[in-house]
């Protein structure tokens, strides 16, 4: 029996990064290297964290409606501490952070209406839960389908 496309796709996503508040002594010397050498607000930084390490950020409550899940992290996920004081992990959050907005709004732009297929579930569902994946980069090649 073949595998179907979607179940494929599917199974190519798997995320082996190491969740970012897991990392061992010599991995956050590592990331505070990256971080002397490029600085905290540089693109490679961003990108060194996101290829290397996932967050996997809090989930909005599966009582809220998709519609208003936007909101919900603006009001629910922000990082209160000045960004001088931020860590590591707190960049990391924050990509998180701003990558869920990200999907919200191209969901947005690309006029997706109810009933959802498959594919459109699957992502929310991330949202949702608070997966960490670049939905416009390799990582869920899905999204282009």
């Amino acid at each position: 029996m073949e595998t179907s496309n979607k179940e494929k796709l599917s199974a190519q996503i798997v995320d082996t990064r190491k969740e970012i508040t897991e990392l061992t002594e010599s991995e956050l010397k590592e990331v505070e290297e990256i971080a002397k050498q490029y600085g905290r607000d540089s693109w490679k930084y961003s990108a060194y964290l996101k290829k290397n390490f996932k967050h996997i950020g809090e989930e909005i409550p599966e009582n809220i409606p998709f519609s208003e899940y936007h909101d919900y992290i603006l009001r629910n996920f922000r990082i209160t501490k000045p960004m001088k004081e931020w860590t590591d992990i707190d960049y990391k959050v924050n990509n998180s952070w701003q990558k869920r907005l990200l999907v919200l709004f191209s969901i947005k732009e690309h006029g997706w209406k109810e009933p959802f297929d498959d594919r459109q579930k699957r992502i929310i569902e991330r949202v949702r839960n608070g997966t960490d994946y670049d939905i416009l980069a390799d990582e869920c090649p899905e999204w282009f389908q």
